[in-house]
């Protein structure tokens, strides 16, 4: 697929700007389906992302005998029951369904259950995640093809556990979101946690479905049987914004985006502050419409900790930078859907720049000039480093294999990155 720009090397349209529609939140729709199912009686949510992952979520819950009812541009659930499978799950590759469930499977669930999904989503460490849950009596028993899980013999009533929470966030929410459906009050503690700003999300969330849950340095306080069904509006995805507002990034030309809340707990909203310091200017002209305008004046100055999935996006935009970048709080990056560490370097020397890795967290960008001839860039199969292909095509071209890769989160991606370009 060909990545470059039309002929004027330029963002279109030139006159008014026609907002870029971002999708729904991956990370939030997967939380409210969850704590959809977890709360006793029926819940309607709009606006949630029709993608990959979230399908995955969606017929996961239908095997566990919660379908997820369509209708007039919304989703409704009737939770409240034990989760029971029929047939094995197939989680496809998210990451967040399987580390969503798999606490609810292991200490509400009822009988033995079946999960399958790609290769890379068992690939992916679990072990200090399920050391709780087999402490309690769970039993994970992976193989070739995926794992059986046993549930613990008797549902715990409330949780104190301690968790090693440094691999992922996600299985960490998971426990809270479980914890919140639980007759008494739990608490949830950890030294040190990946990607922190997902547990203030997370907390969020539940507060939404009516449990006032107490995120603290080191640990969460959560009430028991507090969650409640709701009626909701589901935010846009700022993770799905990123490439485009680097893009308005690396070529200094005027953009709007929406709809987006300024003030979501999502860590990847971060990307405002991070363009901001290299030069670039944001406002908002109406509710939930952002403009971003200006071109980058320097290179970036980063930390990742609490945003990594901006990683890909932000190495090709250091790429395309003015100056020297460097990129910091990367240590999770090799653990995702590929080794995205790995592939950000293979993409900055792709773009003709130099990325050199210092103690597998921090990337040092220097931008230059690619060859004429290059093959075609491989994203491995991984939506974030497609994303991040298109933004370096903004002004070097190129080719991009497997496009379609980017359904996972963003199925329309290239349909609206096209519209942005005025192809």
């Amino acid at each position: 697929m060909p990545l470059s720009l039309p002929e004027d090397n330029h963002l279109a349209p030139r006159g008014h700007l026609h907002p870029v529609r971002i999708p729904g939140s991956k990370s939030i729709t997967n939380r409210a389906l969850l704590l959809s199912a977890l709360a006793s009686g029926s819940s309607h949510l709009r606006g949630g992302l029709e993608a990959e992952d979230t399908r995955w979520m969606r017929q996961a819950l239908r095997g566990l005998g919660f379908p997820v009812q369509k209708a007039a541009g919304s989703w409704s659930l009737l939770g409240g029951q034990r989760p029971q499978a029929q047939a094995p799950l197939w989680l496809g590759a998210s990451g967040t369904t399987l580390r969503f469930l798999l606490p609810w499977l292991a200490l509400a669930g009822e009988g033995r259950l079946r999960l399958e999904g790609d290769p890379r989503l068992f690939e992916r460490p679990l072990g200090p995640l399920l050391e709780p849950l087999q402490d309690l009596g769970a039993k994970w028993s992976p193989d070739a093809t995926g794992a059986w899980l046993d549930p613990v013999p008797v549902p715990p009533r409330r949780l104190e556990l301690c968790v090693d929470a440094r691999l992922s966030s996600q299985f960490l929410s998971g426990l809270a979101m479980v914890a919140a459906a639980l007759p008494e009050s739990s608490r949830l503690t950890w030294t040190e946690v990946a990607s922190p700003s997902y547990l203030t999300l997370t907390t969020q969330w539940l507060r939404c479905f009516g449990c006032a849950a107490e995120l603290e340095t080191g640990q969460w306080r959560i009430p028991g049987g507090a969650l409640e069904p709701r009626d909701l509006d589901l935010p846009g995805d700022w993770s799905g914004a990123a490439a485009f507002l680097a893009a308005a990034a690396a070529t200094g030309r005027s953009l709007r985006l929406g709809p987006l809340d300024p003030e979501d707990t999502q860590g990847d909203r971060a990307m405002v502050a991070i363009l901001t310091s290299a030069g670039c200017s944001f406002h908002w002209p109406e509710p939930q419409l952002l403009e971003a305008s200006g071109k980058l004046v320097r290179g970036l100055d980063a930390d990742l900790t609490d945003c990594p999935d901006l990683g890909p996006v932000l190495a090709a935009l250091a790429a395309l930078a003015p100056g020297s970048s460097e990129l910091r709080g990367l240590q999770t990056l090799r653990l995702k859907e590929c080794d995205r560490l790995d592939a950000s370097v293979e993409l900055v020397e792709w773009l003709g720049g130099q990325a050199e890795v210092i103690g597998d967290h921090t990337l040092r960008i220097t931008p230059g000039t690619p060859a004429r001839q290059r093959a075609p860039f491989d994203p491995r199969n991984d939506h974030r480093m497609a994303f991040a292909a298109a933004l370096g095509g903004l002004r070097w071209g190129g080719e991009l294999r497997n496009p379609q890769c980017v359904a996972k989160t963003f199925p329309e991606f290239w349909t609206v990155w096209r519209d942005m370009l005025g192809c």
